[in-house]
């Protein structure tokens, strides 16, 4: 009866099963969700793009009223903004998205290695991509990275069909959903086209149509360069290393080479991944590890290869696997506390997604613990809205607060969550501001003196936050005119899916 599933009659049946195992517990942490605080930035963006009429280059929703470039790219914000104009609450679109995410990047990796490869080595990928929690939480908290994954993985099944206009236009995708996500694909297509003839002249060809494509948004960053400021970063003190994963893809990466050229993809990717390496968060534990993801799952098909012709070697390696998916160990650098200079390290045992999904409280980590307090950032809404305007302007003494709050509210603020982006010019983000929101346990210097001199009046408080409001503030937001109105961007979006529609229709005929 067993020998079916070793003769990989029923890998497709094991997979789908993991997928809807996942899809359940994804849906079971729905009330934690949103559980990080980027979702709130992309929330806030495109709630500024709702008010300016379409894409902006000019953040005017953060660092308000002087506002600051924006480089970040807008595919994410778009799709966020024309669901929020549909009328979409904005925390039932952030749980919808970091609950359907990584189950839909699962998929999009099994769909493509079952496709292009064999059932066996599509489990395996599934398996591999699971075992590691850190690289799971990545595919939820890092929402238009996870977006831009797939698109790409998309790109290279086009590339893997022979076609050439839909890659093309879905690797250019990339460019416009995130910017390291479409470096790294890029690379990954150079060289997989270096190292496969086959595929040398039209990988070219792609890369060139989908450069020129993406040229406005490039220019737009590469002009803002001299507005970006380099800060330390904090994550070089944060990484999860996952030592079991690295031995098998170090297997597979020696196999890779020894199979068929298709399999030259994954080292492919390995290379181009250390476009990642001067973050070591996002090399070993985010968007970094998904080659070794597919090398892992190259070894692993190698030890049942191995074992096919015999019973109680199969058995063996299958009863490995399955300790591997829910015991796969981690270990992690990271800081004891936040104005910490040094890293520790400790080692976490079960670390596996399936475990971390299943047992949360286990193997807790920032990423996985959810910022999501219901009750006082809803109250802390309805307390903003019932003082302000919509075109008054909010600060927070904790920067991420300011920008979670802006979102919730949508009202503007003088915080600004990625720093790395100066504001425009220096200002005063109390003579400017409507609210001040000050966070409990929070340290704050001189809360009093502010109070007193700007003649702040307390309006309310819950238990996260105390609010104040200045009388005197007369500033209001200027919101500027979208670069690319909605009509404009829905006319190239009608285009784009034409055009990907019209080449699988031509290539069927």
């Amino acid at each position: 009866m067993l020998e079916k599933y070793w003769k990989g009659l029923s890998w497709d049946s094991w997979a789908k099963f993991l997928l809807i195992a996942f899809l359940t517990l994804q849906a079971a942490r729905w009330p934690l969700f949103p559980q990080f605080m980027d979702i709130y930035y992309h929330l806030l963006t495109a709630w500024g793009f709702v008010q300016s009429g379409g894409y902006t280059g000019w953040d005017f929703w953060e660092y308000a009223p002087v506002g600051r470039v924006h480089i970040y790219p807008p595919v994410f914000h778009l799709i966020l903004a024309a669901l929020m104009k549909a009328g979409l609450n904005q925390i039932i679109l952030a749980k919808i998205f970091e609950m359907l995410m990584p189950v839909a990047f699962l998929s999009t990796i099994w769909y493509l290695v079952r496709r292009h490869f064999n059932m066996r080595l599509g489990l395996l990928v599934l398996v591999t991509a699971c075992a590691s929690f850190s690289f799971y939480l990545s595919l939820i908290n890092h929402v238009p990275a996870t977006l831009a994954f797939i698109f790409g993985l998309l790109a290279i099944d086009q590339l893997l069909k022979g076609r050439f206009l839909s890659p093309l236009l879905l690797l250019t995708l990339c460019f416009y959903t995130h910017i390291g996500v479409s470096i790294f694909l890029a690379l990954t297509f150079m060289f997989f086209g270096l190292f496969n003839q086959e595929y040398k002249k039209r990988v070219f060809l792609i890369l060139v149509g989908a450069l020129i494509l993406s040229c406005p948004i490039i220019f737009k960053q590469i002009v803002s360069l001299k507005f970006v400021t380099i800060k330390k970063l904090l994550e070089k003190l944060i990484s999860e290393f996952k030592p079991l994963e690295y031995v098998f893809a170090g297997y597979g990466l020696f196999l890779s080479y020894k199979k068929s050229k298709k399999y030259l993809i994954f080292p492919s990717f390995f290379l181009a991944s250390f476009i990642f390496f001067p973050y070591p968060f996002r090399f070993f534990s985010a968007e970094g590890y998904l080659p070794i993801v597919f090398l892992a799952a190259v070894g692993w098909e190698g030890l049942f290869n191995w074992a096919d012709t015999h019973k109680k070697r199969i058995k063996y390696i299958t009863l490995i696997l399955v300790l591997y998916f829910l015991l796969s160990p981690t270990v992690l650098m990271y800081m004891p506390e936040v104005k910490s200079k040094e890293a520790s390290w400790k080692v976490y045992l079960a670390d596996s997604s399936f475990m971390g999904m299943l047992f949360p409280e286990r193997n807790k980590r920032l990423a996985s613990t959810s910022l999501w307090f219901d009750r006082e950032y809803l109250s802390a809404a309805r307390i903003i809205k019932n003082n302000t305007d919509e075109r008054d302007i909010i600060f927070a003494n904790l920067f991420s607060v300011g920008t979670c709050l802006a979102g919730l509210s949508g009202r503007a603020t003088a915080n600004g969550m990625l720093p790395e982006v100066s504001a425009k010019e220096k200002f005063n983000p109390f003579l400017s501001s409507k609210i001040f929101i000050v966070g409990r346990g929070i340290e704050v210097d001189n809360v009093s003196y502010y109070v007193e001199r700007y003649k702040l009046v307390k309006v309310g408080e819950n238990k996260l936050f105390i609010f104040y409001k200045n009388p005197t503030c007369s500033v209001k937001l200027n919101i500027p005119k979208a670069s690319v109105s909605f009509i404009c961007i829905g006319l190239i979006s009608l285009i784009f899916m034409a055009s990907i529609l019209l080449e699988k229709i031509m290539k069927k005929s």
